[in-house]
C-alpha cells in the first residue's frame, strides 16, 4: 500500500470511528467527598489523626491482640483476599508486557515428501526431504491511540483495587473478632452476676419456706420464690450455652476447628477510650476507607477501560520481522546461502464488524456507570456510618452518666436494707430483695459497657481502621 493510500485509509478510519461512538457516554459523573456534608453532625467531636492500624490494642488485652494477629495470619478470607491481588498483579503485567516489544526464537524441522508437480522441480520434487528452519521473530504494536497503555492502567487500578480489597478484609476480620471478644467479655460478666442471683434467690427460698412454715406468708409465696430460682438457673444454662457459641465463633474466624476457642480465656479489657475522629473530613474518606478506596479505584479502571474501547476504532499497526536460516534440507540449513530476512508493517482497519466495537464500548460505558455509582454511593454511606457512630457514642456517654446514678442509688439502697436488718428493724428477705435489684442493674452496667466497646469498633470501621491509600502497593 503506497503512503498517500496508507494516510488516506487512516484518517477515514478515525473519522469513521469518532462517528462510530460520538453519541456514547458515561451520564454518571463521579461525586467528590466534599459534596457531601457532615460538618453539623460531627461538630465538637475531638479531633486525632486517625486510629492506628492497630486500633484494637487500645483496649489493653494481650489477648485480643494475639487474637486477631493469629486471624490475620491464618484466616482463610484473608488468603483468599491476597490471591485475588497477586492475581490482579499478573494480569496488570500481562498488560504491561502487551507494550512491550516481543521476540521470539523459532525451530522447526520435518520430513517431507515433496509432490512432484508443485513448486519444486526434480530432484526435490517426489523425493523425501528434510526441509529446516531457524529464525527470531520480532514483533511490535505503535500505540498511537493508546489502547495498550489504557488496558495497562485500567489492570493496574484494578490491582490497586484488589490490594484495597484486602486492606477491607483485614479490617473486617479484626473487627469481628473485636466484636465476639467483646460480646463474650459481657457474656462472661453476666455469668458471674447469674451466679450471684442464683445465690440470693436460693437465699430467698429458704427465707420464704421458713416464714411459709411460721405462718408468716401463704405457700404461695414459696412457689413464686421456687419459680425465680428456676428461671435464673435457666438463664445460667443459656449463658453457658453462648460463652461456647462465641469461642466457637471466635475459632472460625481464626481459620481453626472449635477445639481452638476452648483455649480462649476470660477477656481482660480495660478502657474502650474516648471519642475521636480523623480531622480532615469527608475529603479524607478516600484514603481512609479501603472499601471507599477498592471503588474509585474501579472507577479508575473502567475510565480506562472505555479509552481502550473507544482506541479499538481507530487502525492498529504492527512492526513485524524475522531474520534466519531456512533450507530445504537440514544438511544445507547452516551454510551461507540459507540466509533470510523480513521486515515490515501489517495494518489493521475496522471498516465493518456488524456494531460489534461500539456494543463492545457501551458495555465498557454501562460498567463505568456502575461503578461511578457504587463509588458515590459508598462516600454517602460511610458518612452516614461515622455519623450514626458519633451519635451512639453520645447516647451512650448520657446513659453511662444516668447508669452510674442509678447504680449508686440501688447499692446505697442494699446498705441501708443491710443496716436496717442488723438493727432489727427489718427481715433478712428485704437484705436479698435489694441485693437482687442491685444485680440487675449490674447486668445493665455489663450490658453499657459492651455497648461502648461496639461503639468503638463500629467507629474505628467507619474511618477506615487506619488504613492508608498510600500504602496500596502498585504492580
Amino acid at each position: 500500500m503506497k503512503p498517500r493510500l496508507l494516510a488516506a485509509a487512516a484518517a477515514a478510519s478515525m473519522l469513521a470511528g469518532c462517528a462510530g461512538f460520538a453519541d456514547l457516554q458515561a451520564p454518571i459523573v463521579r461525586q467528590e467527598p466534599e459534596r457531601f456534608k457532615a460538618a453539623q453532625s460531627l461538630v465538637e467531636v475531638a479531633t486525632s489523626p486517625g486510629p492506628a492500624t492497630d486500633w484494637w490494642k487500645t483496649f489493653g488485652d494481650s489477648q485480643l491482640d494475639d487474637l486477631v494477629g493469629e486471624a490475620l495470619r491464618d484466616s482463610p478470607s484473608v488468603a483468599i483476599a491476597m490471591a485475588r491481588v497477586q492475581r490482579s498483579h499478573a494480569v496488570a503485567g500481562l498488560a504491561d508486557a502487551a507494550r512491550q516489544p516481543s521476540l521470539n526464537l523459532e525451530f522447526n524441522a520435518d520430513r517431507e515428501l515433496f509432490s512432484a508437480n508443485y513448486i519444486f522441480p526434480p530432484p526435490w520434487g517426489g523425493a523425501y526431504w528434510n526441509p529446516a528452519r531457524m529464525a527470531g521473530e520480532f514483533g511490535y504494536e505503535f500505540d498511537f491511540w493508546g489502547r495498550n497503555q489504557a488496558r495497562f492502567e485500567g489492570a493496574r487500578a484494578e490491582a490497586e483495587a484488589a490490594a484495597a480489597d484486602a486492606a477491607a478484609a483485614r479490617l473486617m476480620i479484626a473487627v469481628a473478632i473485636a466484636r465476639s471478644y467483646v460480646e463474650l467479655e459481657y457474656e462472661f460478666a453476666l455469668a458471674d452476676l447469674v451466679d450471684q442471683s442464683i445465690r440470693q434467690r436460693a437465699e430467698a427460698l429458704r427465707l420464704v419456706g421458713l416464714r411459709v412454715a411460721a405462718g408468716l406468708d401463704a405457700p404461695a409465696a414459696s412457689e413464686k420464690a421456687a419459680a425465680q430460682l428456676a428461671a435464673v438457673r435457666a438463664q445460667q444454662a443459656v449463658v453457658g450455652e453462648r460463652i461456647l457459641a462465641l469461642r466457637h465463633q471466635l475459632a472460625a474466624l481464626l481459620g481453626a476447628g472449635p477445639d481452638r476457642g476452648l483455649a480462649i480465656q476470660r477477656p481482660a479489657l480495660l478502657s474502650a477510650g474516648n471519642l475521636a475522629l480523623p480531622s480532615v473530613l469527608p475529603a479524607d474518606l478516600i484514603g481512609r476507607r479501603p472499601d471507599v478506596a477498592a471503588l474509585r479505584a474501579r472507577v479508575e479502571a473502567a475510565g480506562r477501560y472505555v479509552s481502550a474501547a473507544q482506541a479499538d476504532f481507530y487502525p492498529n499497526v504492527n512492526l513485524i520481522g524475522f531474520i534466519g536460516l531456512q533450507s530445504l534440507d537440514i544438511t544445507d540449513l547452516l551454510k551461507s546461502g540459507s540466509k533470510m530476512l523480513g521486515l515490515g508493517p501489517a495494518l489493521h482497519l475496522p471498516l465493518f464488524d456488524g456494531g460489534r466495537l461500539r456494543q463492545q464500548l457501551a458495555a465498557r460505558f454501562a460498567e463505568q456507570d456502575a461503578a461511578t455509582a457504587q463509588y458515590n454511593q459508598s462516600l454517602s454511606e460511610a458518612l452516614h456510618e461515622i455519623a450514626d457512630a458519633v451519635s451512639r457514642w453520645r447516647a451512650l456517654e448520657v446513659r453511662q452518666a444516668e447508669q452510674n446514678k442509678a447504680t449508686a442509688n440501688l447499692r446505697n439502697a442494699r446498705q441501708y436494707a443491710e443496716q436496717r436488718y442488723r438493727s432489727g428493724l427489718t427481715s433478712r428477705l428485704a437484705v436479698t430483695d435489694a441485693e437482687n435489684d442491685l444485680i440487675a442493674e449490674q447486668v445493665r452496667d455489663a450490658d453499657l459497657r459492651a455497648q461502648r466497646f461496639a461503639a468503638v469498633i463500629d467507629l474505628a470501621r467507619a474511618v477506615g481502621g487506619g488504613y492508608r491509600i498510600d500504602a496500596t502497593n502498585r504492580p
